[in-house]
């Protein structure tokens, strides 16, 4: 004797045939017959083994119903297809109005928030570029093709239907149809237009004969007889209006959207980031996929050959589909599948058919010479009528074949649809407790289907003890269920109904975790935690006797649960070895976008951050290019003085003073203004400085002071100064502080780190042509002093902490005769959390800072005629300290440079052409390495130290700069200036300055 059980879905009903012509009903009295409904029997019947077979023919399309206006159940009625109220159209899921409509509302698929095509969840636009590679799901030809087609389709069809319906309401004879019959004539039209070419191309025949003759005999309207129209009632519409869409679509060259996508927070930029390798398999306790297009994911089929209407061919749909821009798309497209048919002809089955199942699922094998793991996920459209729970998978579970498998699989179990709540506990064996998910459905508003079981108080007891754990509610998830669009098996699409169509969505996305971390796949209770938590609340807060923990979220499922239970482990050198820090990743990602340096893109570096499920972990690998500050260099920015350049440089401190060695005015360029003095004791005195900037905000800022003591012998002297102190250690330098500019400027910039505020110099003439210097000078800068940031830069720079360095220089310069002067520079740069001024709020990255040795070459000669000719060449090493994850191996090697020409009397006696081409800091050759915790075995899920390493070599910049000066009377001055730099790195352009300024002394 044998309990007999069937598959639970209702979704063996056909309520429109989408395919081909071929398929079209022979009936011509507009009635779809829809057959089955096998129930199953508790009763023992001697001769027969208990079996029943209740075969039930009813009509689903009657009923009275207006599908287009008021509080209406367009398919409600005694349609009992397999068992119990599970009608496959029950409910308020009419397509064609209110907020369901495919055409209309919250859930239509070419208009508002969720459309396919536009907005926030759009494959086709974006960051998330939704479909790369050799994917072809979707040919931007086509999608441009639709247009608005059924934007305007639609307000054709609300038209038509609503006179239609009107005529109905009203018991009109046939003889008024004629007014609708010319309407669909007018929606013929348009259908023709727009899609006419692609019907013939595909078929062979005309529009007429492919589409419409098809669609009008499927649906029994009588060509040219607008009477034949009086014989549909509401249902019958709308299941004619979502044939035509359903089967247009057919021909769009692109896959199938359903309103589903969205409830679950799915599109296929989702599978495609996840990948989707198909090294995951599941198992599908189903009818047959004989000769569906789902055959080349098969890797093993037992048990019976039927293929029931293509129920399994439904539910693998749903799973993986492929996406090649025809039919359905599934979650997981190329997983492999293997299916066994536990189902007689009559669709029953007995729990030990299901139990042989399991074991054939979980067998594994050979394909092709490569070795099948069995499946991970089994899904189980089937139950028991009666039940979310039957007594009888009981028994399948305790099997000793199936028990063995307690730990490496999840069961996804369909929650069945007699509309029931089950109120009966099950004592349950957990000794050989397996992970299992029971799927429920809800209707495209959210709302629980009418068909679909709820779990309610029943609980699985432990020796006859119920634990609140153990609830069937604690256990359930819900996910669309209703006029679910799935392959018909043949080739074609058909929509369905039944917590059978719901429950392989949640099979989909487990297939693609365990696709994405496959050590999951031997950690079920960490599979159904992330399913579990990642749900999105229905109902009651929190998990409750309806909706169970909610609505499945994909999206939700393969990201992080929780950011605050998430690490990220690096790995700082400590002197003799490495130690590891870790902190939480949401701590790191809310310092901010920008807490990361930006050195480039094209480097593909990422973050590993572990987050800890159960017994188990899964990383996310984050790019640093999610968290970077822009694309620039570094963090601030290599073009941050361009506004200053315009509204201060040039118009404050060109022309602000300066001698030339003849102790005349008007010499050259420079920002330095000078007095002498001599002082009690014989010692002389320096006074230099500059004129006051003015910042953005209008203050005024001193840039620059100075006093320098000589002994009376003119051999030791001391500097001591606020501001610019690389100009002032330079030696024989002179010019513009932009000369020395960290970015800009080709003078040894990397003194220009630390120039800005303090600095102190000692110098000594060894000789009346040979001069040291040794000097200190210091900077803090600070993200409110830098220029033409925007809002979002200037809220990263906030979160940075000062840019602080100090520099020690020793400086030899040598006068070789009276026309030409060299110098040799040495400096030590160390830079406090920072290399080469990129900084990061993350500290562990850059937390110990750099240090930087450069020397610096320089020449300066007269050549006469007036001419100045001023040569500087820089070469550096960077190297980090230790103590942090950022280290630069070998070091970071860079140079600088820069040439300029005066000519004094151009065209006057007392004008002034400066002529300057400049290599500001280049990084020539440099890796920055890190090492962090990060999964190193992609099977085994093995966490290990991972170094990456990454160059941060610059492009080459050069900046050409031109100024000239000439007076115009003893108290007035005219300046010209123009400025050009050429493209550096990514995020960076291209730019030139013309400019002039006049000055009038008083």
């Amino acid at each position: 004797m044998k309990k007999r059980l069937n598959i639970s879905a209702a979704g063996l009903a056909l309520v429109a045939a989408m395919a081909s012509p071929a398929q079209a009903q022979d009936n011509q009295d507009a009635t779809l017959l829809i057959t089955g409904g096998v129930t199953l029997s508790n009763e023992d019947n001697a001769g027969d083994e208990g079996v029943v077979v209740a075969h039930n023919v009813v009509d689903p399309l009657y009923g009275n119903i207006d599908p287009f206006y008021g509080n209406i159940d367009p398919f409600y009625g005694n349609i009992l297809p397999f068992y119990g109220n599970i009608g496959a159209f029950w409910g308020d899921i009419l397509p064609f109005y209110g907020n369901i409509s495919p055409f209309y509302g919250n859930i239509d698929p070419f208009y508002g928030n969720i459309s396919p095509f536009y907005g926030d969840i759009t494959a086709f636009w974006g960051n998330i570029g939704a479909f790369w590679g050799n994917i072809g799901a979707f040919d931007a030809a086509n999608l441009a093709s639709i247009g608005d087609f059924w934007s305007d389709a639609g307000a054709l069809i609300q038209s038509t239907n609503d006179h239609w319906a009107a005529l109905e309401a009203a018991g009109a004879s046939p003889d008024h149809y004629t007014k609708v019959y010319a309407q669909l004539q007018e929606l013929i039209a348009q259908s023709e237009a727009q899609w006419g070419a692609a019907v013939t191309e595909q078929t062979g025949q005309s529009f007429e004969d492919a589409f419409v003759a098809a669609i009008f005999a499927r649906h029994g309207i009588i060509p040219n007889d607008p009477s034949s129209l009086s014989a549909l009632t509401g249902l019958q519409r709308s299941a004619f209006f979502l044939d035509w869409h359903d089967t247009l679509m057919t021909y769009s060259g692109l896959d199938h959207v359903d309103h589903w996508m969205s409830a679950v927070n799915w599109t296929p930029a989702i599978t495609q980031i996840q990948g989707s390798k198909g090294q995951s398999t599941v198992g599908l306790l189903d009818s047959t996929l004989q000769g569906s297009l789902l055959s080349s994911n098969v890797v093993y089929s037992g048990g019976t050959a039927e293929t029931l209407d293509g129920h399994g061919a439904a539910v693998a749909s749903l799973i993986a589909g492929a996406h090649d821009g025809e039919g359905v798309m599934g979650i997981a497209p190329n997983a492999k599948i293997r299916v066994y048919n536990p189902f007689d002809v009559d669709g029953t089955a007995s729990w030990a058919d299901v139990a042989d199942g399991i074991v054939a699922l979980k067998a594994g094998g050979l394909s092709l010479l490569n070795l099948i793991d069995g499946a991970s996920v089994i899904n189980m459209s089937l139950g028991e009528a009666g039940w979310v729970v039957a007594p009888g998978i009981v028994d399948v579970f305790s099997d000793r074949r199936v028990a063995q498998h307690a730990n490496d699989t999840v069961y996804v179990l369909a929650a069945g649809n007699d509309g029931i709540t089950q109120t009966t506990d099950i004592e349950w064996d957990f000794s050989s407790d397996p992970t299992m998910i029971l799927v429920g459905s809800v209707n495209p508003h959210g709302e629980v289907s009418a068909f679909s079981n709820q779990p309610g108080h029943a609980c699985l007891l432990d020796n006859g003890v119920c634990h609140e754990a153990n609830r069937l509610y604690m256990r359930t998830i819900m996910a669309p269920g209703e006029l679910m669009l799935v392959s018909d098996g043949e080739g074609g699409v058909v929509r369905r109904s039944g917590t059978s169509f719901a429950t392989p969505l949640v099979s989909g996305a487990i297939t693609l975790l365990h696709d994405r971390w496959a050590w999951l796949a031997d950690n079920p209770d960490a599979t159904a935690e992330i399913i579990f938590r990642s749900a999105r609340d229905l109902g009651a807060p929190g998990p409750d006797e309806v909706y169970g923990w909610g609505m499945l979220d994909v999206l939700a499922s393969q990201s992080p649960l929780d950011f605050n239970s998430m690490t990220f482990t690096i790995y700082q050198y400590k002197g003799r070895g490495y130690k590891s820090s870790s902190r939480s990743a949401s701590t790191i990602l809310s310092d901010g976008v920008g807490g990361l340096p930006s050195w480039y893109e094209s480097n593909n570096v990422f973050f590993s951050m572990i987050e800890y499920v159960g017994d188990t972990h899964r990383d996310f690998v984050v790019p640093m290019s999610t968290a970077t500050y822009g694309k620039r260099t570094n963090v601030l920015g290599s073009w941050e003085y361009f506004q200053d350049f315009v509204s201060g440089r040039f118009t404050n401190w060109i022309l602000s003073g300066g001698t030339d060695s003849e102790g005349d005015g008007h010499a050259g360029f420079s920002d330095i203004r000078s007095t002498n003095a001599t002082i009690p004791g014989g010692w002389s005195m320096r006074y230099d400085s500059a004129m006051p900037r003015f910042n953005s905000d209008g203050s005024v800022e001193s840039t620059h002071m100075a006093t320098t003591l000589t002994d009376p012998a003119g051999k030791l002297s001391f500097t001591l100064g606020y501001g610019q102190g690389a100009q002032a250690l330079a030696g024989n330098g002179n010019g513009l502080f932009s000369d020395y500019d960290r970015h800009h400027g080709g003078v040894n910039p990397v003194l220009g780190f630390a120039s800005g505020e303090n600095f102190a110099a000692m110098g000594y003439q060894l000789s009346a042509d040979t001069k040291i210097t040794l000097g200190y000078t210091d900077n803090r800068l600070e993200g409110d002093e830098i220029q033409g940031l925007t809002e979002r830069e200037r809220l990263v720079m906030e979160r940075l902490e000062d840019h602080t360095a100090h520099a020690f220089t020793a400086d030899i310069e040598h006068r070789v005769n009276d026309d030409l002067t060299v110098g040799l520079q040495y400096t030590h740069l160390r830079e406090d959390e920072a290399l080469l001024g990129v900084q990061s709020t993350v500290d562990l990255l850059l937390g110990t800072g750099s240090s930087t040795e450069a020397l610096t070459a320089s020449l300066a000669a007269d050549v006469g005629h007036g001419i100045r000719l001023d040569l500087s060449a820089t070469g550096a090493r960077t190297d980090s300290h230790d103590g942090q994850a950022f280290r630069t191996g070998n070091g970071v090697w860079s140079t600088a440079g820069q040439l300029a020409v005066t000519k004094n009397g151009l065209l006057g006696d007392d004008d002034r052409l400066r002529l300057a081409v400049s290599q500001p800091l280049t990084v020539e050759n440099g890796d920055i390495e890190f090492t962090q915790l990060a999964v190193i075995d992609r099977q085994t899920g093995e966490l290990g130290e991972w170094t990456q390493s990454f160059s941060i070599e610059n492009k080459r910049r050069l900046v050409g700069e031109m100024l000239y000066a000439t007076p115009l009377s003893d108290d007035a001055d005219l300046s010209l200036f123009g400025r050009y730099q050429t493209e550096g790195n990514p995020g960076e352009t291209e730019n030139y300055v013309l400019g002039a300024s006049f000055s009038l002394n008083f």
